[in-house]
């Protein structure tokens, strides 16, 4: 599966409530200021940890979505006498499996990301 189908099948798999939560701006960029693209204060780097946090949370949720839609197409279309299963079935839990794996990636950054920012704040507190 190329990037941009990729891109496009997590586009539409997000719903609607979180597409319109991320088109909010973030809990960091106030805290940041106007225009600024990195926080400089320790309240600034603890907003965007924060952030992060909860994009790691809305990513494992997807992950966990799709494995279970993953589950589901395999348990779907099984074939009782051990010969081929049904292509459609096949194809659509790899494809579910593919945005696990992608959304399993997305969830480990942002929690790395987290991590460096509440690592940011603890110094800054201590200066």
């Amino acid at each position: 599966m190329n990037s941009r189908a990729l891109l496009l099948s997590l586009a539409l798999a997000v719903p609607i409530s979180s597409a319109v939560a991320q088109s909010s701006p973030s809990p960091a960029a106030g805290a940041m200021g106007a225009g600024a693209m990195l926080p400089t204060t320790a309240e600034g780097h603890a907003a965007m940890a924060s952030s992060y946090e909860q994009k790691a949370a809305e990513w494992r949720k997807e992950a966990a979505f799709h494995r279970e839609m993953a589950a589901a197409y395999k348990a779907s279309h099984p074939d009782p006498k051990g010969g081929a299963r049904n292509a459609e079935a096949v194809k659509m839990e790899k494809h579910c499996m593919a945005i696990v794996k992608d959304a399993e990636k997305l969830a480990s950054d942002a929690t790395w990301s987290a991590k460096y920012h509440h690592e940011r704040a603890k110094e800054l507190q201590a200066k």
